[in-house]
């Protein structure tokens, strides 16, 4: 058997709202700008990519990857 009081207690929960409910904010996390340095030519250029390693990534520049 369950008590009355339980019961009331209850019904008088309101429900949690949820923070995305308020908030439509679309932001990619995964992709930033970071500066590069081409391998081949050690030109520095700037992609959009992942990227937590440490250091200067090594990616090819557009010039050197539309020559290969």
């Amino acid at each position: 058997m369950s008590s009355g009081k339980r019961n009331a207690s209850r019904k008088h929960e309101e429900p949690i709202e949820n923070a995305d409910d308020d908030f439509e904010i679309d932001v990619d996390c995964d992709k930033s700008k970071v500066e590069c340095i081409c391998p081949k030519c050690d030109k520095k250029h700037i992609l959009s990519f992942h990227w937590i390693g440490r250091g200067t990534p090594r990616k090819y520049c557009q010039n050197c990857r539309d020559n290969m």
